[in-house]
């Protein structure tokens, strides 16, 4: 099997560097063909959105031609119509609002009325004396400090000829301005609705052309990721058009009720600005309570308004939104935001409108294809880590009440054993495997594994708050109650390496009832022959090997061996714990070294242990009584 080439430092540089101007030129790319992407963008997307009509047409009957036609038809008219309504509101805002400066007086000088006080009336004052300055001409206001007291030298003179002419050719300028952007806008949607005759027209054609560009060779995945983008877009913009539609009719509807003028247009932009997640509803939401204060003569109205603003607000949020989207973007909050103000800078409000289709299309990319996996990684609403990986970066940052939390919360649903095999036995695994490759050094190992004996006592000591809350408290897991209790049995539990294996037993020793299991731990830098020694002496009842992988099989082999050759009855299980590795390779070189049984996870172990300490219960006595036989017969003595 061949094996992967590293990529050289300077190439890496080279690719991050290649990358970062080739993202560079796409960005300048998009901001000089606006006239051109935008339509095209605008018709993707209402492509994808009234596809569904089309097809649904096509499936009563008509044919495609008739069915695309129809449809763009009543495109084409409902957007007219809708921007002429728009028009003649803003049109009407324009020219009552100024009718209305007694009512905005009035109620300033009641919001005055209730902020009076010395505090309140400085800055009052210093309002006031910035308005005056903000009123000066600028010509002027540099010559105020040195002006004379008497106002009767500073008549101001008549403004000369040009100054004249040029204000008079303002409002044609401005004019010319505003017929330049409606025709730019109206020759935009012209555009737009062309192409989308010939997107819909030609919709399984495109779809075949975008596949094969990618080539034959990745077909599959071209497929499927045209498929997944189609049917996760189509999804969201339908049910966005749904959500933010309703939304602005009940709240034009609610504001004819409450009578607030110019409704139509409030609904269209809370509508609109819906589109910008979390804080466009909200900007969305000033606009009706402004107007309201500005033409109401009291404050019911305004309250009614805002009341009614955050009721709906708050249902649409919490309860229409969940049970309709779901996760069905698959995009963060911070990565729509983040796509929202991209697009505003690069297309406005167009741009905004097609910030989270463009958010999903680039997710969806990146979940699909291998070489864009990072804008999956950094736009993707899945969690950034796994549950093993984010336990250790906990650990690595030596946040260790964020790591029990975390450990704590998975004990609350899985019983400890699976979850010290699924969340800290990898991070030991990783611990090792970093220091092996230098990514760690000795004294980031060391402080790494006090904070996972510090996670352990925390779970420790959380454990036995819950054992002592129970009524009647559970046996330890794996446990009979039937078991005769007897003198506990000697477990020798020896780190074949380092003392990320003895962290390793530490987790085995806290799994295990200390009431039936007399432990010892040994210390990593106890050598082989004091261990040798010390079970010739004291033969234990078991012993237990911690080597964690990568790496430490043969210092585990060497222990077998000697300590399988000085005392060949006492049995030797060696923990070759790990959330990945299980060499079959591995168990046969332990085996042949002395090894009498080979675990992979903390639970094998346990298992193993539990089945063990009934054999030794019930193992027979020089004088041919068994031991569950001579505890009772002591109990029944008083001996």
């Amino acid at each position: 099997m061949a094996t992967v080439q590293p990529i050289p430092p300077s190439q890496r540089s080279l690719n991050v560097l290649t990358g970062t101007v080739v993202g560079c030129l796409i960005v300048v790319g998009l901001q000089w063909g606006r006239p051109v992407l935008i339509p095209i963008g605008l018709a993707v997307l209402l492509t994808i959105l009234l596809s569904p009509l089309v097809q649904l047409l096509q499936s009563k009957g008509f044919g495609r031609v008739v069915s695309v036609m129809v449809t763009v038809s009543a495109v084409g008219i409902f957007l007219p119509c809708l921007g002429w309504m728009l028009t003649r509101q803003v049109t009407g805002i324009l020219t009552e609002l100024p009718q209305n400066t007694a009512t905005i007086k009035a109620k300033l000088i009641s919001l005055r009325q209730l902020g009076s006080g010395p505090n309140a009336e400085r800055f009052g004052q210093m309002i006031e004396e910035i308005n005056r300055e903000l009123k000066l001409p600028a010509h002027r206001a540099s010559e105020v400090p040195d002006a004379p007291q008497n106002t009767t030298d500073t008549i101001p003179q008549a403004a000369p000829t040009s100054e004249a002419s040029e204000m008079q050719t303002v409002p044609w300028l401005s004019l010319t301005g505003y017929l330049s952007s409606a025709l730019e806008v109206l020759a935009t949607l012209a555009f737009a609705l062309v192409l989308l005759v010939f997107f819909l027209l030609g919709r399984e054609d495109l779809r075949d052309r975008l596949v094969l560009l990618a080539g034959k060779t990745r077909l599959a995945i071209t497929s499927k990721a045209v498929e997944d983008v189609t049917l996760r877009v189509s999804h969201y913009l339908v049910i966005v058009a749904v959500v933010n539609g309703g939304f602005g009719v009940l709240l034009t509807a609610g504001l004819m009720l409450l009578g607030t003028p110019y409704a139509v247009l409030w609904g269209f932009l809370a509508a609109a600005l819906r589109f910008v997640p979390y804080i466009g509803p909200w900007i969305g939401a000033v606009f009706p309570i402004l107007m309201s204060l500005a033409t109401s003569e009291g404050w019911w109205q305004p309250l009614a308004v805002f009341g009614f603003v955050l009721v709906l607000e708050l249902i649409t949020n919490n309860i229409v939104e969940p049970l309709l989207f779901g996760h069905s973007t698959g995009v963060s909050p911070t990565a729509l935001l983040i796509s929202a103000a991209f697009w505003l800078y690069l297309w406005g409000p167009i741009g905004l409108i097609l910030s989270a289709p463009f958010a999903v299309c680039l997710v969806v990319l990146g979940k699909n294809i291998p070489q864009l996996n990072f804008l999956n990684v950094l736009l993707g609403d899945g969690p950034a880590f796994s549950s093993q990986m984010n336990v250790y970066q906990r650990l690595l940052v030596g946040t260790q009440h964020e790591t029990a939390s975390l450990v704590m919360n998975h004990l609350k649903s899985a019983p400890a054993e699976e979850v010290f095999d699924s969340l800290l036995i990898p991070a030991l695994n990783y611990t090792r495997r970093d220091v092996q490759r230098d990514y760690l050094n000795r004294e980031d190992e060391r402080s790494l594994l006090e904070g996972m004996r510090a996670t352990l006592q925390v779970i420790k000591e959380g454990r036995r708050i819950d054992s002592a809350d129970e009524e009647h408290p559970k046996l330890h897991p794996h446990e009979d109650e039937n078991q005769p209790v007897s003198k506990p049995a000697r477990l020798l539990a020896c780190p074949a390496e380092d003392d990320t294996d003895r962290v390793g037993l530490e987790m085995l020793q806290q799994l295990l009832d200390p009431t039936r299991w007399e432990i010892e731990v040994t210390a990593p830098e106890t050598l082989t022959s004091e261990i040798v020694a010390r079970v010739a002496e004291d033969p234990p009842d078991m012993i237990c090997i911690a080597s964690l992988p990568p790496g430490g099989l043969a210092q585990a082999r060497y222990l077998c061996k000697r300590l399988k050759s000085s005392s060949p009855e006492v049995p030797i299980i060696v923990g070759r714990w790990s959330h990945t590795r299980n060499s079959k390779l591995d168990r046969e070189r332990l085996e042949q070294a002395g090894a009498s049984f080979v675990t992979t996870t903390l639970l094998q172990t346990q298992n193993l242990l539990a089945s063990r300490l009934l054999l030794l219960t019930l193992r027979p006595l020089p004088n041919g009584i068994r031991l569950g036989e001579a505890s009772k017969l002591r109990s029944s003595t008083g001996s």
